[in-house]
């Protein structure tokens, strides 16, 4: 069964401006990808990194919801190792943002098969690095992947 991890952003399309065309279809492109995970076709993961980066969200509203999501979703919580630590610090030379660094770090950890974002820049950043898992934006995973 693959294993999927969503980045903090994924939790957060839903409850974007769907009046945006490329918004709205992330936003179903992760409604897809949610419910085959629902349907026990994928295996999500989850993250401290995550956790952390959800309770900073300063839009009490838009939080409350994200937060709800997030909490809904049937996963596995990745455990924290100082590995992890070192990897996203190492991950720096290549200009990806520390806490997009330690997404990844946790997903190169634990050996998840595809991290899911709508960060184009963290995503561009990751082109030139020596990241070793599948980033992939939300509707570049329906294309390709969807079973």
């Amino acid at each position: 069964m693959p294993k999927i991890y969503f980045d903090a952003c994924c939790y957060n399309r839903p409850f974007d401006d769907l009046t945006q065309e490329k918004i709205r279809l992330e936003a179903e492109a992760l409604l897809l990808i949610m419910n085959k995970i629902l349907n026990n076709k994928y295996k999500l993961y989850g993250s401290p990194a995550i956790k952390f980066e959800l309770s900073r969200m300063t839009n009490d509203y838009k939080k409350k919801k994200v937060t709800m999501l997030y909490s809904s979703m049937k996963k596995e919580f990745l455990e924290y190792d100082e590995k992890i630590n070192i990897r996203a610090k190492a991950l720096g030379a290549f200009n990806i943002k520390y806490f997009d660094a330690l997404h990844i770090a946790f997903c190169e950890f634990y050996q998840v098969d595809y991290m899911l974002t709508t960060d184009k820049v963290r995503m561009n950043a990751v082109k030139r690095s020596d990241v070793t898992i599948r980033i992939m934006n939300p509707i570049e995973f329906v294309m390709e992947v969807l079973e």
